[in-house]
């Protein structure tokens, strides 16, 4: 008898594991698994999709970070300070 108690037990958990995910589809992002900052680049990208900003604002920042995306090392070579 208490070997059908632990199938049932275990069959119980993997209803509920499964409900979980199942019905909460974004449960992988609540979890902190392989999770990385998107760049702002993707970020610029999601607030356009979404919406948030239009395009000539999307663009207008997309040129920003393209021309700030130069190596840090080559940024203060050619700078002259007065």
């Amino acid at each position: 008898m208490m070997g059908g108690s632990l199938i049932l037990a275990l069959l119980v958990l993997g209803v509920v594991v499964w409900a979980i995910i199942k019905f909460v589809p974004d449960w992988q992002d609540r979890v902190d698994l392989n999770r990385h900052e998107d760049s702002a680049e993707e970020t610029l990208r999601r607030r356009f999709a979404r919406g948030e900003i239009d395009a000539e604002e999307y663009e207008e920042r997309r040129r920003i970070l393209l021309r700030e995306e130069t190596p840090v090392a080559d940024a203060g070579r050619h700078r002259e300070f007065n």
